[in-house]
Parts: structure tokens; C-alpha cells; sequence
């Protein structure tokens, strides 16, 4: 059964959800017959390919129009729900960059079936490391740490490899699923979720999803909408 995933690296609840969402599926009896399969949305493609040197509070101040004060606050809370999920999120470090490239490897990633990995390491970097997931030599050395080829990585970085590919995950999202938030959730191509919900939300959906593809098979119609904590399509976090 496939859960499909809409997401971007510099979404936090992506990270956090994508916690809980594992951590469910290591509850799940038939973990082996489930298929996670990511696809691209990215937050704020205008933003320069060097990174800014502004801060993310500064950043969200700026472009949401909220105070200084408001962004920290705002920080503050997503970092105490990440460390409920054991994710040591340092936003003072973070550095602000298009995701693009880094959606792109990815998408590289998703060839070699390790798509999950590329996820997972991203996350890390963004949002734990204080790295630049825009520079070109921090998303070699990531790439190859999952064990993609420099070469290959070489050859998505000096190309348009795969930008296509992330404006259709984009354009089907908004609209066929009328995607509005992210994380955003399909199982079986029916239940949807919007957001980071509870683990054990996650395992309901879960359960009840895949009872429904062991007997009937793919789904053709769309379910029920769940909302969680989430990142709207024009990047307010909340």
C-alpha cells in the first residue's frame, strides 16, 4: 500500500511528522507492505540561491509581517514539539535557503530507492546541523553519505534535472488534492492528512487504510480531510 508525501525540507512539522509517522509504522504488523513515496512541495521557490544571512526569525518577520518577537515565539514552540519527538531542532543556527536543488536530490534519491534517507538527512542537516542545504558541496557530501555517486549528483547540480518533476508533484497537489497545507498525507490514494498529527492518529489512518487496499485494492475515491500542525502553501508555520 502506498502513503504518499507532499513536503518541503524547510518544513518543520514535515520533520516532526515524519517522526511520528515512523514511529506508527513500527507499531504496524504489515510495515513490510507499505510504501512511503515522496514527492516535492516547495515553500518559497523566490528565495535566492545563496543563502541569506539574515536569521529565520528575521526572515519570518520580514515576509509574514509579524514582529521579531512573534517569529522567536513562534520558534520556540515548534522547536519544544520537535523535542518531544527526540529532534534537536536549533533555529538559532538555521540557515535560511532555497530548497530546490536539495528537493532535486530527492528526487535523485527516489531512483536508488532512498528517497526516505535523502528525507531523513535533509531534515537533519536543515534543521539540527545548521547546514546550508543550498550550497552545492554540502549536498554532495549528503548525498553521497546515503550512498548516491558524486557523478550523479554532479549531474543533477549543473543541470535542470528534475525541476519539471517537482512542478507537476506541485501542480497535481494543488489541483487534484487541493493540497492546502503541509505535511500532507495521501494513503491509498483516499485518506488524507494535513499536518503532524499524534502517532496514534497516524496508526488509525494507517490501520484503516490498509484493511481497505487488502480488500479492495487501490482506492477511487477520496476520504476524509485530518488537520494537524502544519505549514500552509505560503509558508506560514503554525
Amino acid at each position: 500500500m502506498k502513503i504518499e508525501i507532499w513536503s518541503d525540507i524547510a518544513c518543520p512539522y514535515c520533520y516532526i511528522g515524519k517522526r511520528k509517522m515512523e514511529a506508527a509504522l513500527d507499531q504496524f504488523a504489515h510495515k513490510d507492505k507499505v510504501e512511503l513515496v515522496w514527492h516535492s512541495y516547495e515553500l518559497d521557490p523566490s528565495l535566492p540561491k545563496e543563502a541569506l544571512e539574515s536569521k529565520i526569525y528575521e526572515y519570518f518577520s520580514i515576509k509574514y509581517k509579524m514582529s521579531y518577537n512573534e517569529a522567536h515565539e513562534n520558534m520556540e514552540n515548534v522547536t519544544k514539539l520537535a523535542k518531544e519527538v527526540g529532534l534537536d531542532y536549533n533555529f538559532d543556527n538555521l540557515i535560511v535557503a532555497n530548497t530546490s536543488d536539495a528537493l532535486r536530490l530527492v528526487k535523485l534519491a527516489k531512483e536508488f530507492n532512498l528517497a526516505t534517507e535523502a528525507e531523513e538527512i535533509l531534515f537533519d542537516a536543515y534543521f539540527v546541523k545548521g547546514e546550508d542545504i543550498s550550497d552545492r558541496e554540502t549536498l554532495i557530501k549528503l548525498g553521497t553519505a546515503i550512498g548516491l555517486k558524486e557523478n550523479s549528483i554532479l549531474k543533477i547540480l549543473d543541470s535542470d534535472l528534475y525541476k519539471n518533476e517537482i512542478v507537476k508533484d506541485v501542480e497535481f497537489s494543488e489541483n487534484e488534492l487541493n493540497l492546502q497545507y503541509i505535511p500532507f498525507y495521501l494513503f491509498n490514494n483516499k485518506q488524507i492528512v494535513q499536518g503532524s498529527i499524534p502517532e496514534g492518529d497516524y496508526l488509525k489512518v494507517l490501520t484503516e487504510a490498509y484493511a481497505e487496499w487488502e480488500q479492495k485494492g487501490i482506492s477511487q475515491e477520496r476520504g476524509d480531510i485530518i488537520s494537524g500542525q502544519s505549514c500552509s502553501i505560503d509558508g506560514v508555520c503554525s
